[in-house]
């Protein structure tokens, strides 16, 4: 896949001496980004993952005019692609608009679900701190000096990033209305989230340096309360893929509630593993900062307490 990748990118419709291609395997897949934002020597960096594919020639252009005309902290797309010859399990993904249902509830997906097509033209936006979608690498392009100057590189995750620029810089994001990033996130269920289980353990759940929050407040709440119901209850998300039936003719929205079921059980086992962890650390410490996690199991795990001598 990343062979895909690298020839889609050597395809644009862009001068090739003005592309640096940096393949980074230092470090874990966050660190191994900031590296990259480091060590790049352009003005913007555009940021991928190797399951990533550009379906047009033209991306390149159309960002280095967004970035050349506008004073733009960031830019991507409202849509991925949606491939009609992909596994059904992929297809979704890309008509729903992400590979977490949760974010999609919480609204906060990366992406817009196909759903909600117009033929509106680009945007401008500045985020409020709770609405900051689950901007991963997945074909975003930022401003390289934007970040360098206002993120925090040592403890680097894409969201993380964002929350800094934005309440560091006053920081203007684009989103364009394509779908030009084709993202080819699984085609098996069980062993995508399996994968997503040990991701939200390792890089959300046992870190403390998080800035970006999937859960943050009562609207938060009570928005991971309607996807609970709606998935115990059916119905609801049932309507949704039918939703999106009506618009996109594809059979593969039915994936919609399998999904959010398996993202439940899956979110709900990672609750129970926190609580108990962090419950044993609280026993083990002392630290009432491990108990107050635990009451809040879906935060990043507290740092301990300082105590003076």
């Amino acid at each position: 896949m990343l062979k895909d990748l690298i020839a889609s990118i050597k395809a644009q419709d862009f001068p090739q001496d003005q592309i640096e291609i940096l393949v980074i395997t230092e470090g874990d897949s966050e660190q191994a980004k900031a590296i990259g934002i480091r060590r790049a020597q352009g003005e913007i960096c555009a940021m991928f993952c190797a399951d990533n594919y550009l379906v047009s020639k033209h991306t390149f252009a159309s960002v280095y005019k967004e970035f050349t005309h506008f004073p733009i902290a960031a830019t991507y797309g409202r849509f991925y692609h949606y491939d009609k010859n992909e596994n059904s399990l992929n297809r979704y993904f890309s008509l729903i608009g992400g590979n977490d249902v949760i974010c999609f509830y919480l609204g906060k997906n990366d992406r817009k679900p196909y759903y909600e097509q117009t033929d509106a033209m680009d945007e401008m936006m500045w985020f409020r701190d709770r609405l900051i979608p689950s901007l991963g690498c997945n074909g975003t392009f930022i401003n390289r000096k934007q970040w360098l100057e206002n993120s925090n590189l040592d403890h680097y995750y894409p969201m993380d990033a964002a929350v800094d620029v934005i309440k560091n810089s006053a920081a203007l994001f684009s989103r364009r209305n394509v779908a030009d990033i084709w993202h080819r996130t699984s085609d098996n269920l069980i062993s995508f989230l399996t994968k997503r289980y040990k991701y939200a353990c390792s890089l959300y759940c046992d870190r403390q340096d998080r800035r970006w929050k999937m859960v943050d407040g009562a609207e938060d709440y009570w928005r991971l309360l309607l996807f609970i119901t709606s998935t115990l209850s059916i119905i609801p998300a049932v309507w949704i893929s039918i939703r999106g039936f009506s618009k996109v003719r594809d059979w593969a929205w039915f994936w919609h509630w399998p999904v959010c079921l398996g993202f439940l059980i899956t979110y709900g086992l990672l609750t129970c593993r926190n609580v108990l962890k962090r419950l044993s650390l609280f026993l083990r410490t002392g630290d009432r900062q491990y108990w107050k996690s635990a009451l809040n199991p879906f935060a990043p795990l507290a740092s301990p307490t300082t105590r003076s001598s």
